[in-house]
């Protein structure tokens, strides 16, 4: 999804850029240090970062589905 949204708004970063904010982003998000996040875990991140949860409500994900057409996913699978 990062990929996707940086290439669609024609923001160009390394591939070296983009792992090291991924990975910054997980150890934030990883308080044990065990290389999973877990419920918890999550929770405490999301307070930290309450912007973060706008990001993944149905009106949000809606509205950048049509701004950014290569997140939709096209299955082939019938209605």
């Amino acid at each position: 999804m990062v990929v996707a949204l940086l290439d669609e708004s024609d923001l160009t970063l390394s591939d070296e850029i983009i792992g090291t904010i991924v990975d910054k982003t997980f150890m934030e998000a990883d308080i044990k240090g065990d290389g999973k996040i877990d419920l918890e875990e999550w929770k405490e991140y999301v307070a930290r970062n309450p912007a973060l949860l706008k990001n993944m409500t149905l009106p949000y994900l809606m509205d950048i589905t049509l701004s950014f057409p290569s997140f939709v996913l096209n299955t082939g699978a019938e209605d």
